[in-house]
């Protein structure tokens, strides 16, 4: 899938020719970085000595293939398709050329007429340049130790590179500014915030079906976006849910397929506007469920948030809660900043919501650490406590004050969004502060640190549509 979209696979440092930069290391460097292990000396325990117990006789017998029960390079397919350019400054700008001209009928005149004057429309945008980055370590023992997998500097510093591609395959979809300053826009706020309202398709929880898959290409195509998508990247399970309707249209030729392989598998549609390919991504998923464990530094993490102000359904308006949303919920929320999350706190308890209601309430920070943004999870109706699920992320705009959160239930536990993309250069791109760096830190104690960094931006498009 790799540079199926764009000019070029990844920015290199032949896009940097004749500028220094600080941070670059020759493959010599490279193969000097060790990892954050201690080697230790501990040995498995035999347990107790018994008589007649051979166990100290015993050469332990470890497999030479390292287990990954984590994520693979496969699961990375947004960054790996989307079109990538390198950026030259901390703040890219781009121009956009949005109309012809402002009068779209007011072109025929009479014989012998002057025209009316016209202009075209164009817009200049820019996107800022955010850095993801982590920091590694190995201790000198560890770096003369026989390793049992390879050179553990290899291992580690894919496993660096792997957390980072993690981060920015999440943050292409879901990245939100107003949530942290640090992050960059993902393409669900740059549709919701700049294309019509017309390019949101909300299912409110149904499967996807065909007709949404047309509808959508046709969206896109229609004025005023004159786009044609060609890539539909969505979760595996909507994915599931879409092959499966299609498991009663299937035949399966049993005297000339000698196989024995049934199944269906469906990597592309065709549309009115053009064919669009299938590209299920576990990244593209609902946020998951609270956590009752905190996450990151507890010095710099935030506490346990406060319910201190009860819950209550009072009559909104926009509220999407309808007769058959009526009922009980259960709520959880959670306190994050850049360094991690707090434990989930349970609401004090159900909540009742009829239709034409909102469910609301408000939250404090608890202890002295600043909150970025606070992450609200709730059941679907009638559901126990411990099956909710995310459903908004709202800013803390109040400091150490207290939040309102007020649901109206315009997004459902336990759904997902679907993305379709016009995948091109006119389209979008992936401004890339040059390639992934590793930075050699300061020697402080015995061992060696180092950080990888990736600075980069993404900017809009309008030219799409969101299945929500």
């Amino acid at each position: 899938m790799s540079g199926q979209f764009g000019l070029n696979d990844m920015v290199s440092w032949s896009d940097y020719q004749g500028v220094e930069g600080f941070g670059a290391a020759s493959q010599n460097d490279v193969d000097q970085l060790n990892k954050a292990l201690s080697a230790g000396s501990e040995i498995n325990p035999p347990g107790a000595v018994t008589a007649g117990d051979g166990f100290a006789l015993r050469v332990e017998s470890l497999e030479r293939t390292l287990k990954n029960t984590t994520y693979k390079m496969e699961h990375i397919k947004f960054w790996k398709s989307i079109p990538k350019l390198a950026a030259y400054n901390t703040v890219e700008e781009h121009n956009e050329l949005s109309s012809y001209g402002l009068n779209p009928d007011a072109g025929f005149i009479s014989e012998g007429d002057l025209p009316e004057e016209d202009d075209s429309s164009y817009e200049r945008k820019f996107a800022i340049v955010k850095f993801l980055g982590t920091t590694r370590r190995v201790t000198h023992p560890m770096s003369l130790v026989r390793p049992a997998h390879g050179s553990v500097v290899a291992n580690e510093t894919v496993n660096g590179t792997m957390h980072l591609l993690r981060i920015m395959e999440r943050a292409l979809f879901y990245g939100d500014s107003s949530l942290s300053a640090l992050q960059f826009d993902g393409f669900e706020k740059l549709l919701t915030d700049n294309a019509p309202a017309t390019n949101i398709i909300d299912l409110r929880g149904r499967a996807l079906a065909e007709d949404d898959l047309s509808d959508g290409a046709l969206i896109a195509q229609d004025s005023p976006n004159f786009g044609q998508v060609n890539a539909f990247f969505l979760n595996p399970k909507t994915h599931n849910d879409l092959v499966k309707t299609w498991f009663p249209k299937e035949r399966h030729n049993t005297f000339s397929d000698k196989s024995g392989t049934v199944g269906l598998d469906i990597k592309a549609f065709t549309s009115p506007a053009g064919d669009v390919g299938f590209y299920p991504n576990v990244f593209v998923n609902d946020g998951g469920g609270p956590v009752a464990t905190a996450a990151g530094d507890a010095t710099k993490r935030p506490g346990p948030p406060t319910e201190t102000t009860g819950p209550t359904s009072p009559v909104e308006g926009t509220a999407k809660f309808g007769a058959d949303d009526a009922g009980d919920y259960n709520y959880q929320f959670a306190a994050v900043n850049r360094y991690g999350r707090s434990a989930a706190v349970p609401l004090s308890g159900a909540l009742t919501i009829s239709e034409g209601d909102k469910g609301t309430f408000g939250i404090t920070p608890g202890g002295a650490t600043d909150v970025d943004w606070w992450e609200i999870y709730r059941s679907e109706k009638g559901g126990a406590v411990g099956s909710e699920r995310l459903i908004l992320r709202v800013p803390n705009g109040a400091g150490a004050a207290e939040t309102i959160i007020d649901d109206l239930n315009e997004n459902l536990p336990g759904t997902t969004s679907g993305f379709l993309f016009q995948m091109n250069l006119e389209s979008m791109s992936f401004k890339q502060l040059a390639p992934m760096i590793k930075i050699p830190l300061a020697t402080i104690d015995s061992s060696i640190r180092w950080m990888q960094l990736l600075g980069a931006s993404d900017t809009d498009s309008e030219q799409g549509a969101l299945a929500a």
